[in-house]
């Protein structure tokens, strides 16, 4: 039996984050997936200087996270009972993301690796989003810390949907590591879009979370509109688009205004058009990625599950959708590791394949040509 115990760090966004988690393996092989995991310590600091600009600023995020990172990090070794000598590994987000950012916590992590004179192992912020739906059936802050969780089941082939603020991929996955991208976003991520329109009616930052409790008050009996979503053509049955069903939100807010002239807010709209506004906008976002999921399904009849990640797969609609595919197993990251985190960075370091990295940040996923 090995363990292997690894620091990780994540800084893509809007979200400093330090973790420590561990793995239990029954061999050395690189090629065996632990057949238990445990956090060790979960730290997680959101930026909320960014509220009063309505969304991320990058070079206001990058100062926060230069602030915030040591402290974070020392309280997490601390509280993991780790000496620190102990590590197996440093792993830190090296992308995609706000440059920045990635910069202020891929440069602390070669540091500290330097430092410690440990392996230092550059994750790709996509995959990690994944690494809990694959690995953890549960995940809970409070009473899961320090407690081994055996390594979920799951079934191949499978489908990842990774749908967050800045992302949105499907995948088809024959196993933990071999993954191929079948489409991906042409313009705006699914939760862009969430958090564009939220802002459109005057939510506050973030917005999806706002816009889905919004929509909650939506009756459907008294719903007037009706958005549609871009539907997927031969050449790319499961690829997404978002741009043009935020033009239509848009517009439809400009026409309840009255066409006015500069700056359109929609706070001044009444209660109840905000609320149905928000509703359509969802069931028409939501309905596009389910739409894909058919697409790939009929594609791939071979697939046994659908795996899903990423801050979007925290909405409850949206999962209320999913769980309609009830022939598949159905795997969602844990609500507590959907949106950035470091334990993420770190369950993606103890997969197979996880190897010394460029020590160079990027900003863009590398899509197949």
């Amino acid at each position: 039996m090995i363990t292997k115990t690894i620091l990780a760090l994540e800084s893509s966004c809007d979200e400093t984050s330090v973790s420590v988690v561990q793995g239990r393996f029954d061999s050395s092989s690189p090629n065996e997936l632990p057949t238990a995991v445990r956090v060790l310590a979960h730290f997680v600091e959101s930026q909320t200087v960014h509220l009063a600009f309505g969304g991320v600023v990058p070079e206001v995020a990058a100062r926060d996270h230069l602030v915030k990172i040591t402290p974070l990090a020392m309280a997490c070794i601390s509280h993991s009972g780790i000496d620190p000598d102990n590590l197996d590994g440093i792993a830190v987000t090296m992308g995609p993301g706000l440059i920045g950012a990635l910069m202020v916590g891929s440069l602390f992590a070669q540091g500290l690796a330097l430092a410690l004179n440990k392996p230092l192992l550059g994750i790709n912020h996509v995959d990690a989003h994944l690494a809990p739906a694959l690995l953890l059936n549960r995940f809970n802050p409070d009473a899961d810390i320090q407690q081994w969780i055996e390594v979920a089941n799951v079934e191949y082939p499978a489908l990842a949907l990774t749908v967050s603020g800045g992302h949105c991929h499907l995948s088809l996955l024959k196993s933990p590591v071999d993954r191929t991208i079948l489409g991906h976003t042409a313009d705006d991520a699914c939760g862009e879009a969430f958090d564009k329109v939220a802002k459109l009616l005057g939510l506050p930052y973030p917005g999806g979370p706002h816009l889905e409790t919004l929509a909650r008050q939506s009756h459907a009996q008294n719903q007037s509109f009706k958005f549609t979503s871009t539907l997927a053509d031969k050449t790319n049955r499961h690829g997404f688009s978002y741009s043009g069903l935020k033009t239509q939100v848009l517009d439809a807010v400009r026409r309840q205004l009255g066409h006015p002239q500069g700056r359109i807010d929609g706070s001044k709209l009444p209660p109840e058009t905000k609320a149905n506004i928000a509703a359509a906008f969802q069931d028409a976002a939501i309905g596009q990625l389910a739409d894909r999921l058919h697409n790939a399904l009929s594609d791939h009849p071979d697939v046994r599950s659908i795996l899903v990640a990423g801050g979007v797969a925290a909405n409850s609609a949206f999962r209320e959708k999913i769980n309609k595919f009830d022939k598949l197993q159905i795997r969602f990251a844990p609500l507590s590791l959907c949106s950035d985190n470091a334990t993420m960075i770190g369950l993606h370091a103890l997969l197979p394949g996880a190897q010394l990295s460029s020590h160079h940040p990027f900003s863009r996923y590398s899509y197949p040509s």
